[in-house]
């Protein structure tokens, strides 16, 4: 495409410049740039079979696989000999939200999702907390996309405030926090957050959501991702993935099903996509973190924070 808008700038430029006249090239150069930072802007998002289009959002080497663990890792988890069958954290959860036309699913994965159902299991009732007060306060009017760590970081240093004193809205990333509202956001903080190691993932997973401890993930996102299966739900099943068209995406995990062979994840982008708002993530996604060799490798990184 760029090669084309160059090669037909170059012989416009070519024939009109044969008759010794100035040409003025500046209208059709910032043309050329306008519509380059539009594929750009259009990089973080994921169009479904449909045509819709839908955000992106977390930070990552363009859609890569390859997993990564901080420093701080969970250890010495004691995996029961009698998980359940299936577990399900999900009636804890806030309504289901719509991220909308902005990078900002790191927040709405950490902020609005996770923090909110800690809250909601803490208080017994349901808790909305605000993507907007960590997403914000990061992107500053640049609205992309945003590190799971920084992100958890200002949980732990700051904490996050309720949606009704710091509303989310998809055309703002340039308020900030005022002092009331940053105080307020004292009551809602995590005392610390640390990264899955990759190994034995699915049972530590599994176990972790018994524990009431639901999972950040960042995914790798391909065409397939939501396609309904053959059970009849939005799933991500293993296949082929082209890793030069994909792209990274926050989303929190809340349950598992044997029966689907799956966890239950949930997504930033409303209830009228997926399962309600849902989709299942195939098992094989979080055995394969580790193998090179693997062709559905789309588990980029898993962190699970800890309510203060």
């Amino acid at each position: 495409m760029r090669f084309s808008k160059f090669f037909y700038l170059f012989l416009l430029l070519f024939l009109l410049t044969c008759d010794n006249e100035p040409v003025d090239t500046s209208v059709f150069i910032e043309e050329i740039e306008e519509e380059e930072e539009e594929q750009e802007q259009e990089d973080g998002t994921f169009v479904d079979k449909d045509g819709n289009v839908f955000y992106l959002g977390v930070t990552c080497d363009q859609g890569s696989p390859d997993y990564g663990v901080g420093d701080n890792v969970v250890e010495g988890l004691d995996i029961p000999t009698d998980l359940p069958f299936d577990f399900d954290l999900s009636e804890f959860l806030p309504p289901v939200g719509n991220q909308g036309a902005m990078g900002s699913c790191t927040s709405w994965a950490i902020s609005y999702y996770m923090k909110s159902l800690q809250e909601g299991i803490e208080d017994g009732i349901t808790t909305r907390l605000s993507p907007a007060y960590t997403y914000n306060q990061i992107s500053q009017g640049v609205c992309g996309g945003t590190a799971l760590e920084e992100t958890l970081e200002i949980l732990k240093a700051q904490g996050v405030s309720n949606w009704a004193s710091f509303p989310y809205s998809d055309t703002d990333c340039t308020t900030q926090p005022d002092a009331a509202v940053i105080a307020e956001a004292a009551d809602n903080k995590i005392s610390d957050y640390k990264g899955l190691s990759g190994e034995n993932m699915v049972d530590e997973m599994k176990t972790l959501l018994t524990q009431q401890t639901p999972i950040i993930i960042s995914t790798t996102i391909s065409d397939q991702f939501g396609i309904t299966d053959t059970s009849g739900s939005a799933a991500y099943r293993e296949h082929i993935i082209n890793y030069s068209e994909t792209g990274c995406h926050a989303m929190l995990v809340v349950g598992y099903s044997n029966l689907q062979n799956a966890f239950k994840v949930v997504n930033s982008w409303g209830t009228a996509w997926g399962n309600a708002g849902f989709v299942w993530i195939d098992y094989k996604a979080f055995e394969n973190v580790a193998d090179d060799t693997a062709a559905f490798r789309v588990i980029n990184a898993a962190y699970v924070a800890y309510d203060e």
